[in-house]
């Protein structure tokens, strides 16, 4: 089987396109590296000629040179100061960039989420895009301007400790830098077999956010079942999951650092050894001696921080291919008409759909709503009723046939433009944590008096009153500080201060109880005049006022009617009406 992943390569490539708008910041930090990293390693070269100018003066018993001492000095604390800025400098802008990047970028990852198509979408784990937009984000950015800035400075740091090192004696530093290929083909080594482990642990905490994602938004439907030990089971299992690919990728990546530090242990006893004899014998100086080994330390410290990097790069590879799986789903596409009014009918022309191959959900559908028509849609669970609705959302668009507005295709026209002519009211209504003001009205722009006018309208308007704070009150989700038919007044308020050009209602009173739902109903008799609704409920007492129902079984229509026509025609609305209701009585 072929593997498509991408390869390290590729990733990186993305990465730096990543950065390409960061130019800028990325050269000035870049700068501060190679800066710190000259310093760090000129203070042990003077300070070596220091050492030297005392063990001459004690050795040949005269007076110490201070003023040279105090230049050579004064160099060294100009390398110690200008070091310490450079990498103040690298740090606060590298954490400045961190943040900018992770904005934009989990802004653009919001941007693009609610631009996919929803059949993309739809086959996603919730809990797993959650981790992307914050875990993976957040470990690509770190990665990006805190672990890659490290790496150029160990990097340079290294050249330049090698360079000194051959200006110091070149037999020393060629027994010293013999320990690099053995280094970079042990990292080679665990990068090739622990890559798959980063990935597979980076998979893993977004399949235990999302069972936590469905745990907590079902919790009570777990308890209702009594399936506490099912699940507390199951999640052992992912978290066991997690923690085996944990483990083999924080051990593996971190077996680099022991063996560096070991190689790099034997090979500075070595250099001693041999240095102390070079400076018995009069071959070196003894501050070069003590130059070289302080080279040394700085040559094995960047060796071992560019091992722990690359682990860490290695996690940035996983995080970025995340990302991009996202970054690369297909876009809903958008028609270019932005400018156009409903005036006349909606069609549905031949239309055949299916929401997974094989499977068809509606079959040579068609319908005509004309403007200002109450058309109601009903049918058993699973007839197409919700699919109609999203089909003139255009929430899906791979289907047969076409879908017209005034003769103008939707594909055609701008999906906001398009939009803001519908408002939809469904049975799972969606608050935001806010304000009950800031749920209803959003960004639009609307005057107290227009809004009271809209609250009296859809009967709210005395139990918002009635609460602590009124419009200003909190809504939170998580304690669930609202009844079902309370916040299903708020969606239709909502939907009403859209002023929208057509109206769907998507079992809008089947989660409300006989005094919410008289109140729904009376307010939407209102304000569904002069307005095209599209109403798919269950209680089909909801819809006898209708010009129009129709009747859908699977996935066609078998009846269209008014209420009254429809019950003398004995048929399937007849049947579905009787299962209600007692027409004998």
């Amino acid at each position: 089987m072929k593997n498509n992943k991408p390869s390290i390569k590729e990733t990186l490539s993305k990465s730096l396109k990543l950065i390409s708008g960061y130019k800028k910041e990325y050269l000035l930090i870049i700068l501060f590296c190679l800066l710190a990293a000259l310093f760090s390693v000129l203070s042990p070269y003077f300070l070596g000629f220091a050492t030297d100018s005392l063990y001459n003066s004690v050795k040949n018993n005269i007076d110490i040179n201070y003023i040279y001492l105090v230049k050579i000095l004064t160099i060294v604390l100009f390398c110690y100061i200008f070091d310490a800025l450079c990498t103040y400098f690298k740090s606060y802008m590298s954490s400045k960039l961190g943040q900018k990047i992770g904005y934009n970028l989990r802004t653009e990852l919001i941007s693009k989420i609610n631009k996919i198509k929803l059949r993309k979408l739809d086959t996603m784990k919730k809990g797993d895009i959650i981790s992307k937009i914050t875990n993976d984000v957040e470990r690509l950015t770190d990665n990006l301007t805190q672990v890659i800035p490290e790496l150029i400075f160990n990097f340079t740091l290294l050249l330049g400790v090698i360079i000194m090192m051959f200006v110091i004696d070149i037999y020393l530093a060629l027994f010293t830098i013999i320990v690099i290929p053995i280094t970079f083909f042990l990292l080679s080594f665990i990068v090739k077999r622990t890559q798959k482990y980063f990935e597979l642990n980076q998979k893993s905490i977004g399949n235990i956010n999302a069972f936590i994602e469905e745990s907590v938004t079902n919790n009570d439907i777990i308890k209702s079942f009594n399936k506490e030990k099912y699940f507390n089971n199951k999640f052992d299992k992912e978290s066991k999951e997690l923690a085996n690919y944990g483990f083999k990728s924080s051990f593996y990546s971190s077996l680099a650092v022991p063996f560096n530090k070991a190689i790099g242990n034997i090979n500075y006893i070595i250099i001693v050894c041999v240095g102390a004899v070079s400076v018995v014998n009069g071959r070196l100086r003894l501050g070069a001696i003590q130059s070289f080994l302080q080279y040394m330390r700085d040559f094995n410290r960047p060796m071992n921080v560019i091992s722990q990097v690359v682990a860490n790069l290695q996690m940035a590879v996983a995080s970025i291919d995340r990302i991009n799986e996202i970054l690369a789903l297909e876009e809903e596409e958008n028609g270019n008409i932005t400018k156009f009014t409903f005036n006349d009918k909606i069609e549905f022309k031949n239309i055949n759909f299916s929401y997974v191959e094989g499977k068809q959900v509606l079959k040579d559908f068609n319908l005509v709503i004309n403007k200002g028509e109450k058309i109601a849609i009903v049918g058993k669970t699973g007839a197409g009723k919700t699919t109609i609705v999203n089909l003139l959302m255009n929430f899906y668009n791979n289907y047969e046939g076409e879908i017209l507005i005034d003769g103008i295709n939707i594909k055609d026209i701008d999906l906001n433009s398009y939009r803001d002519k519908i408002s939809m009211v469904l049975q799972d209504t969606w608050l935001f944590e806010g304000t009950i003001k800031e749920n209803i009205i959003f960004d639009h722009k609307i005057s107290k008096k227009e809004l009271e006018y809209i609250l009296k309208k859809s009967k709210i308007l005395h139990m918002i009153e009635g609460l602590p704070k009124g419009l200003d009150f909190e809504i939170n989700e998580e304690t669930n500080n609202m009844s079902a038919g309370e916040r299903q007044l708020l969606t239709i308020a909502r939907a009403l201060v859209d002023n929208p050009d057509i109206l769907i209602l998507d079992e809008a009173t089947s989660n409300v109880d006989t005094r919410i739902e008289y109140l729904i109903n009376q307010s939407m008799a209102v304000l569904m005049k002069n307005r095209t609704s599209l109403v798919i409920a269950h209680r089909l007492s909801t819809i006898v006022e209708s010009d129009k129902i129709i009747v859908i079984k699977g996935g066609k229509i078998l009846e269209v009617g008014s209420h009254n026509e429809l019950l003398k025609n004995k048929g399937y609305y007849y049947e579905l009406y009787s299962s209600q209701f007692d027409l004998n009585e």
